[in-house]
């Protein structure tokens, strides 16, 4: 049990409770911010990246505070023992397919939906004014909208995203655990599967209306990104390719890719830093679909790909 941020962080950190306090208040403000490309094409994302001394004590926080925030089962991203691999796999079996994504995320994630979050971690035993100073530190202030957000950037966002979503997964996986719906959430993407066709737009008014009443976060639909899917045509999970035999599988693209690369390989047509991707592209093929890198191995020899497997 935390009682005293400042007097827990400064016998670990060995930093004076002043000086603490201080770096805490002025947090806030440490970030250096810029814009990169969307990977959809369209538009910019806006990262704000902690200064080294706020990173330092972010870091701290997530060895020491974030022990006690409950994540749910169906939060699938930033937590150990799950992956991309088993998000899609939660949803292999069943034919019909609802995925929902939310926008702006993290930027729609706010101070406050901490402060009214972890008044309820009772191991925390902190003060108003200590869960405000754990605010500022975990919180970006934007000079654009003059509120605190959770940045893109910091390494405590991502749990922290998790646990602020505790009681929407709560309230969402109940709903579907009823109805034998399978739920998942990897970040900002929701998926849901099912065997009757017509719940998947229950499970959309389901999410809105849910959305709507809790207290918080505050968070809106990215209807562009709301997709039906089925077994009639392609269904696509955290990237990867559920299959029609119940299976989850890399997918042809990708695939071909990785075929077309290991061809360019043997023919001297890779730098270095095209051969290092290709590394990595091998490594994830492996973890997903090893029947796939063993027909590598058949038709490229051992030797080549193991060349690749190598560190």
């Amino acid at each position: 049990m935390i009682s005293s941020l400042l007097g827990s962080m400064s016998a670990d950190l060995l930093i004076p409770k002043d000086r603490l306090d201080y770096l805490l208040r002025s947090a806030p403000y440490r970030y250096k911010v810029y814009q990169i490309p969307k990977r959809s094409g369209s538009g910019t994302r806006t990262i704000a990246q902690p200064a080294k001394e706020v990173k330092s004590l972010q870091y701290w926080v997530i060895k020491n505070i974030y022990p006690f925030f409950p994540i749910h089962p169906s939060a699938t991203a930033y937590t150990i023992g799950k992956s991309i691999l088993k998000n899609s796999e939660a949803h292999a079996t069943k034919p019909y397919l609802l995925k929902l994504d939310f926008k702006d995320f993290f930027p729609s994630i706010t101070g406050n939906d901490f402060l009214q979050y972890s008044k309820n971690i009772k191991q925390l035993a902190l003060s108003d004014r200590d869960l405000r100073l754990l605010m500022r530190l975990l919180f970006w202030l934007s000079e654009r909208n003059y509120d605190f957000r959770l940045s893109i950037g910091a390494p405590t966002s991502p749990f922290l995203s998790n646990a602020i979503m505790y009681q929407f997964d709560q309230v969402v996986f109940d709903y579907c655990n009823e109805r034998n719906i399978s739920y998942t959430r990897y970040a900002d993407d929701m998926a849901f599967s099912m065997h009757n066709i017509k719940m998947r737009s229950e499970v959309l008014e389901m999410v809105q209306n849910t959305l709507t009443s809790l207290p918080f976060p505050k968070l809106q639909l990215n209807h562009k990104k709301t997709i039906f899917g089925s077994k009639a045509h392609r269904r696509i999970v955290t990237g990867l390719v559920l299959s029609n035999n119940d299976t989850v599988s890399l997918g042809r693209e990708k695939k071909r890719r990785i075929r077309a690369q290991i061809h360019h390989l043997l023919l001297g047509r890779l730098d270095n830093k095209e051969i290092s991707k290709l590394k990595g592209m091998l490594a994830f093929a492996h973890d997903i679909e090893p029947a796939f890198v063993e027909r590598m191995v058949e038709k490229y020899g051992e030797k080549v790909i193991k060349s690749l497997r190598s560190a």
